[in-house]
């Protein structure tokens, strides 16, 4: 039987949601709860749900100690089960553990959350599973709440205590700081994030990409925009929302729109060419939507311009 398993922490807010998408479900539930002082574990218990008091330990650990025989899924308090029903009540599972699809708004991320307990997860804050697979589940969660910010900034602030060589808790500090709009301390962790870490990796490529987007919203500055969008590109070609961006830097900062619009029209050309499996962030807006509504407004901005001049 698979065991759903759920970590909380004050989540009183979004945790009945996130029951109620799979109380339908063939599947033993168990709460690990990591410290909660509001009615979170009330609830819980009221649902018919076995929650264990864990106290102050890392993620990682808790998903460990809470691991039972079989599969097992691991569920957000502030997720909940959109799609996919069926194919958690059946037995796709045998095999291999399996990516699902996390849609935030139009935003879909994906990560490995079934696992055996022969498996590990790592990371104390943001538990990462050490496994590898190219299998996609086909289930797919719907995000209904948020992490609680300040929370994961100390977990994170103990983490490089304990490992003071490790690059990893810099970049979840700047996910974290990015989240909240401290864009300079975000800019300063980030940095520092890529000084400890030169590979070319998703965590490395996506800093990049909000590096230069910091540096065109918040900044304002053409330049460092544009030169962590060229590795971005040089790493991922077929990302649309690097293209998009690289049209933005072109059409808000340097005003050329001729430029802007052709690459927005990358975005779609190239990103149309992007597998559904690519295991990378999709924002969906990007690879249609958005860059339509850029190049009209370029094209718009031309046309005025044409005709200002004409009058002249």
């Amino acid at each position: 039987m698979l065991t759903i398993q759920i970590l909380t922490k004050n989540n009183a807010k979004t945790i009945v949601k996130t029951l109620e998408s799979i109380e339908n479900l063939e599947a033993a539930v168990v709460v690990g709860d990591l410290g909660s002082d509001d009615i979170t574990i009330d609830l819980c218990e009221t649902a018919g749900i076995t929650v264990e008091r864990l106290g102050d330990i890392g993620r990682s650990a808790a998903r460990n100690r809470l691991a039972r025989d079989g599969w097992n899924m691991a569920l957000e308090p502030w997720e909940a089960v959109i799609l996919g029903h069926a194919l958690i009540d059946s037995n796709w599972l045998e095999g291999c553990c399996s990516y699902v699809s996390i849609l935030n708004q139009k935003t879909i991320t994906k990560e490995l959350r079934f696992w055996t307990p022969r498996m590990r997860f790592l990371n104390p804050t943001f538990e990462t599973l050490a496994a590898q697979t190219d299998r996609e589940s086909g289930v797919i969660l719907g995000v209904h709440g948020q992490r609680n910010p300040e929370e994961d900034l100390q977990l994170i602030e103990r983490w490089k205590h304990d490992f003071p060589l490790s690059a990893q808790p810099y970049y979840y500090q700047s996910c974290v700081e990015l989240s909240q709009g401290k864009y300079e301390a975000f800019l300063k962790t980030a940095n520092h994030f890529l000084f400890m870490d030169s590979e070319m990796s998703m965590s490395t490529i996506m800093t990049r990409y909000y590096m230069a987007y910091v540096y065109l919203t918040h900044r304002k500055k053409a330049r460092p925009a544009l030169q962590n969008l060229n590795l971005c590109l040089c790493a991922r070609p077929l990302m649309a929302e690097f293209w998009c961006l690289l049209g933005d830097v072109y059409y808000h900062l340097l005003r050329e729109f001729n430029n802007a619009i052709e690459f927005y029209e990358n975005a779609k050309i190239l990103g149309g060419r992007r597998l559904k499996t690519d295991k990378w962030p999709m924002d969906l807006t990007k690879y249609k939507e958005y860059p339509n509504k850029m190049i009209e407004s370029c094209q718009n901005i031309i046309n005025a311009s044409s005709i200002y001049y004409d009058i002249t």
